[in-house]
């Protein structure tokens, strides 16, 4: 048996048929396999572990009461990404997080020399973006998904979920750079 994939040699489409049947153990699979990725998508989303946790309770429970709805048209991966990032939106409904982040002060971008953003801050400011734009760049960058399946998550056309990506690093761009050193590189 591989080691180095939860299920070994078994396919996301094999578990997937053997859970429909009520193989818990098989579902128990697609847990382990996926549970760190679930996870960290939610903490990239909402900024906090319980939160995820609570995000990755809720996608897994919700995977496993609609497991007979996946048509297999999509990956099972892709799938539960969707399920995952509309938890997230939910929590974000429910707990009014938006409108917290934005009353918060802006975090200050380093000045001229500093070698790093801060983690916090770059959160703190991919925090700040829409939500789209957010899930854009978050699936891309952290997850290199093609624009093709963020699209299908954030629920808009392939060119719209690249839009949105560009949108985003060029906002994050713009919180990042000083002003002066925009002006200066144009001239």
């Amino acid at each position: 048996m591989d080691s180095a994939k939860p299920g070994g040699n078994l396919d996301d489409r094999e578990l997937v048929a053997r859970a429909r049947t009520g193989d818990r153990d098989a579902f128990g699979l697609l847990v382990t396999r996926y549970q760190k990725m679930v996870f960290a998508l939610a903490h990239r989303m909402t900024g906090s572990s319980a939160e995820a946790d609570d995000v990755l309770q809720t996608c897994f429970l919700n995977a496993y009461r609609q497991i007979h709805a996946f048509r297999g048209e999509a990956s099972f991966k892709t799938w539960l990404y969707g399920i995952a990032l509309n938890e997230c939106r939910l929590l974000h409904r429910r707990s009014a997080r938006l409108v917290a982040l934005e009353a918060a002060p802006d975090p200050v971008a380093p000045s001229v020399g500093v070698h790093a953003l801060d983690r916090m801050v770059l959160r703190k400011l991919v925090a700040r973006l829409p939500e789209k734009q957010r899930a854009a760049l978050i699936l891309r960058v952290c997850d290199d998904l093609p624009f093709r399946e963020i699209g299908e998550l954030i629920d808009c056309s392939e060119v719209a979920a690249k839009v949105n990506y560009f949108h985003a690093v060029k906002k994050l761009r713009g919180w990042i750079v000083p002003e002066a050193e925009t002006e200066g590189s144009a001239s």
